[in-house]
């Protein structure tokens, strides 16, 4: 079983190496376009995906496996969603890449909780506790991202209907739980740790 484990592990890392060489290939792409607010863009997202190494390396502090692959998974589907235009073109897609995004948060909200939980003497918390405040934290970040949006910061002008706002924010909340009973799951039998190795 563990072989198995370090297969699946394997596997996922060399996935996650592939999605960086696509990002490469966007910000060539990018470059060729002459699209240089998504070079920019591509950038800062290849720089997001390979953090966890930048910070394993040179912090000697290991992040988790899933949260690399996560992380690359998440940025690829963002940059290609922009500058490919796959946003306008597949149906779904921007709701595909907003629920990676929110089980990206979920996952790192979870794991900071359970972190705190296990190594601050300030905070001890039921494991379905941690579940309830994953599934409220990701809510939260996805109501603040739509304000964000609503705000207008990047400068990019966003046509929001109720509809598309609340499978935005379904998105958020259905990832919030997803993440929520996997990790209070894996938190019962011992396995969370494994998992953040």
């Amino acid at each position: 079983m563990g072989r198995v484990k370090d297969a699946c592990r394997k596997s996922c890392v060399s996935f996650s190496f592939l999605l960086r060489i696509v990002m490469i290939i966007s910000l060539i792409l990018a470059f060729w376009k002459k699209d240089f607010v998504w070079v920019i863009g591509t950038f800062i997202g290849f720089f997001i995906s390979i953090l966890p190494v930048i910070i394993k390396k040179d912090l000697k502090f290991t992040l988790p496996w899933f949260l690399d692959f996560l992380i690359a998974l998440v940025t690829i589907l963002f940059v290609g969603g922009r500058l490919l235009g796959y946003d306008s073109t597949i149906p779904g897609y921007q709701l595909v890449t907003r629920f990676f995004i929110s089980a990206l948060v979920a996952f790192i909200g979870l794991a900071v909780i359970y972190v705190l939980d296990e190594h601050w003497a300030g905070l001890k918390m039921d494991k379905y506790a941690m579940g309830f405040l994953t599934i409220i934290f990701t809510m939260a970040m996805g109501v603040f991202l739509e304000f964000i949006k609503w705000l207008n910061i990047t400068g990019m002008y966003y046509i929001k209907t109720n509809q598309v706002l609340m499978m935005n924010l379904s998105a958020d909340t259905v990832a919030g739980i997803i993440i929520a009973i996997i990790g209070v799951n894996l938190i019962k039998t011992g396995k969370f740790d494994k998992l953040t190795d």
